[in-house]
């Protein structure tokens, strides 16, 4: 299992309980695994606490895989499937999901881009057709294209360029990262966000957003066999694509110099100061090692119940 394979499924299985809830003791939440004939891997999660199931569908497809020079892309993506497909009109989706009391969203990072509703049992067929209708029948015209490229552009300086702290977080990640595509923003550079178009978009589409290259997670108040029919009559009827390489990250040479990244700003009215290292990885450490430095950081740092919020705010009130 590859690194990018651990950090997706911890993030899928992460995100569908935070949505739902954790299985109480004595629940029947076992985790169920299958996949479909056209290679799309389903989970399901039962948690029959309360009438209602989140469905999310997660691409193995994020920023760190994207060509060189065309940075935001996998983000920009996102947003274009939720337009319109040959099958239903750009809104009709939120609509359906909005006149049941449902919500859903979706979120794109280094390694995954995620398509989640959270609806009644009863809805679940529904979204998983809509789902499935847009995985392949999107209608991308250079109006889409243009309407949709200025709305990431606005993002990014509403959300980057307008702030001090994310302006400086995007250049200790450049700075910190020597060989990984992780110090490249999720959002991507604003020169590059500049130059995507429809054949971009299209070829993107059409090479990653492929039954055999998704996990479809349900969890919540179904059944498995429920949750396997339903997706055999939706997402089994889409046709698996080519396979992908491997998806490989390069490993981080040894780092011995000291760098440091200063901001300046006449916005900033409280300064902030932190200190990162590279230390292995999931995929790089030996065994045990990784998951040492994940509950050393939680025990130094990972809240106010830790050592250092406890010394430095409780104790010293500095």
């Amino acid at each position: 299992m590859t690194s990018c394979t651990r950090r997706l499924r911890a993030a899928l299985l992460t995100s569908a309980l935070a949505l739902t809830g954790p299985a109480l003791a004595g629940d029947d939440g076992k985790v169920t695994d299958f996949l479909l004939d056209n290679g799309m891997e389903v989970v399901v999660i039962p948690d029959h606490r309360a009438p209602i199931v989140t469905h999310m569908v997660w691409y193995k497809i994020g920023s760190a895989d994207e060509p060189a020079g065309k940075s935001g892309i996998a983000h920009f993506f996102e947003h274009l499937m939720f337009k319109a497909t040959t099958n239903h009109a750009a809104g009709e989706f939120d609509s359906a999901v909005a006149e049941i009391g449902g919500s859903n969203n979706a979120f794109t990072s280094y390694d995954y881009t995620a398509f989640h509703e959270t609806v009644a049992p009863s809805a679940l067929g529904e979204m998983m057709a809509f789902e499935a209708d847009r995985m392949r029948n999107l209608i991308l015209t250079d109006d889409v294209i243009k309407t949709e490229r200025d709305v990431i552009l606005e993002e990014r300086r509403s959300r980057i360029d307008s702030s001090p702290q994310a302006l400086l977080e995007e250049e200790v990640d450049a700075t910190l990262w020597q060989n990984q595509p992780y110090r490249i923003p999720v959002i991507g550079w604003m020169q590059e966000m500049e130059q995507l178009n429809r054949t971009d978009a299209i070829a993107f589409y059409d090479k990653y957003y492929r039954p055999n290259n998704a996990v479809l997670v349900v969890a919540g108040d179904v059944e498995p066999d429920t949750v396997k029919a339903l997706a055999e009559k939706t997402y089994g009827k889409v046709a698996r694509g080519p396979d992908l390489p491997p998806r490989i990250r390069p490993v981080e040479p040894e780092q011995n110099t000291k760098r440091s990244v200063t901001l300046s700003d006449a916005r900033v009215s409280v300064p902030t100061f932190s200190t990162q290292w590279v230390v292995p990885s999931y995929h790089t450490a030996r065994p045990g090692e990784a998951e040492a430095l994940d509950l050393l950081a939680e025990i130094l740092g990972g809240g106010n119940r830790s050592r250092l919020y406890q010394q430095l705010v409780v104790k010293q009130g500095v």
